[in-house]
């Protein structure tokens, strides 16, 4: 993993594991690594995991949906890891409106603004209920 992409720093940490903006050494494009330890069973990886990565592969072709470049499995120190690789997006919609209410000169969002926050989302839930997969 290592020798395909550079961690630059951390941008998420939550019960999944840790996502990381790291740069793709060929390309140089960035991307946001989501590396999950992997409680292993005799089965192989966790049927959460593929569900995970299968959904996405199958969701990634909208633009309303992050998109998902590359899954890695790799071991480290004895221990397996999947790393997830996606486009890099500088920031999230919380993050965005949060800017605006707590920044340095706080303004509320233009109605024009949510309008389009609210279009895009319906669109990637429809995307989603499109292929049979219901987001909660």
């Amino acid at each position: 993993m290592e020798d395909k992409y550079e961690k630059l720093e951390k941008v998420g940490e939550g019960t999944y594991g840790k996502v990381y903006k790291a740069k793709d050494m060929q390309s140089g494009q960035l991307v946001a690594l989501k590396k999950t330890r992997l409680e292993m069973d005799e089965e192989g990886i966790p049927p959460t995991a593929l569900r995970e990565i299968s959904l996405l592969q199958m969701l990634s072709n909208s633009i309303y949906i992050v998109r998902l470049i590359g899954v890695q499995h790799v071991h480290h120190k004895g221990k397996p890891l999947l790393y997830l690789v996606f486009e890099y997006l500088d920031t999230d919609l919380k993050k965005f409106i949060d800017s605006h209410r707590k920044g340095p000169s706080p303004s509320p969002l233009p109605s024009s603004q949510i309008q389009s926050f609210l279009f895009q989302l319906c669109k990637g839930v429809a995307h989603c209920h499109g292929h049979g997969v219901l987001h909660r």
